[in-house]
């Protein structure tokens, strides 16, 4: 398996819920969860906190210093170097974007989605029917990272990882399919933290599953959102930026048709 980092994009300065990076969930912070659940993939071979260099996010060092947590500080607002200083530095074949704001990630999606750009070449992953549980982290190679950085300067493209390169130019990316396992598959939630009715959702999470001893495994959260589907409710009336929306609305069909190298199949073991 080739080299793959994941690299956890974090800031305090969060315009609609300021220093959510730190709030409690369990008695730790959530970066401590997002970084502790990407240190568990079997393929990523080191997880790094990418904060910034700016002084709104000394609080947040203080503590990834604290907790022996492996971090960088980079430019605020131009995340993708961020990304890049690491990956120049690091020379991976596979990068992890990973948002600190995703205490949900799952280990075994992304073991699953970097065992499938390796089998195939492949630069990212297209899921036909994902649903909201998988949100948070995307494999990419490094090299379009690359592409983009060194081709691309408005500001979206700096702020978002590149991701609006990659979502517009599906025809320029070797694209695999991942059919993620069905029980997995949750329509119509939300599941990112944004706003405070976010955060209200992930403490009643981790207050009915969070066991220190014991990893909480996304089917659980899945597990417990269908089982109890009024706590989808509590975030209901929340809504992504209008970019994001613009995003998935514009180009679904064009990745949908778009051309793939490969399909591999959800594995529970990858």
């Amino acid at each position: 398996m080739q080299k793959a980092i994941a690299i956890i994009q974090a800031r305090m300065s969060s315009t609609r819920l300021p220093g959510k990076v730190m709030l409690p969930l369990a008695g730790k912070p959530v970066v401590w969860h997002v970084y502790n659940r990407a240190k568990q993939c079997k393929y990523v071979d080191e997880a790094i906190v990418a904060a910034s260099t700016d002084k709104s996010d000394d609080e947040l060092v203080d503590f990834l210093k604290a907790n022996n947590i492996n971090y960088y500080r980079g430019s605020l607002d131009n995340v993708l170097k961020r990304f890049m200083d690491i990956i120049y530095e690091k020379k991976p074949q596979y990068v992890v974007r990973i948002t600190a704001d995703c205490p949900h990630i799952c280990p075994i999606w992304i073991d699953n989605q970097i065992k499938a750009l390796n089998l195939f070449d492949g630069d990212v992953v297209y899921c036909e029917n994902m649903g909201c549980a998988f949100e948070g982290a995307g494999v990419v190679k490094a090299s379009v990272l690359e592409h983009i950085f060194k081709n691309t300067s408005d500001d979206q493209n700096k702020e978002h990882v590149g991701a609006v390169f990659i979502t517009q130019n599906p025809d320029k990316l070797r694209i695999v399919e991942v059919c993620p396992k069905e029980s997995l598959i949750l329509q119509n939630c939300r599941l990112t933290l944004d706003e405070q009715k976010d955060y209200k959702l992930y403490k009643t999470i981790y207050e009915k599953l969070y066991d220190p001893e014991h990893f909480m495994y996304l089917q659980d959260i899945v597990n417990l959102l269908k089982k109890e589907p009024e706590l989808i409710n509590i975030n209901k009336d929340v809504h992504h930026k209008p970019l994001n929306i613009e995003l998935q609305t514009k180009y679904t069909l064009m990745w949908k048709n778009a051309k793939k190298i490969g399909k591999f199949f959800w594995q529970d073991n990858p």
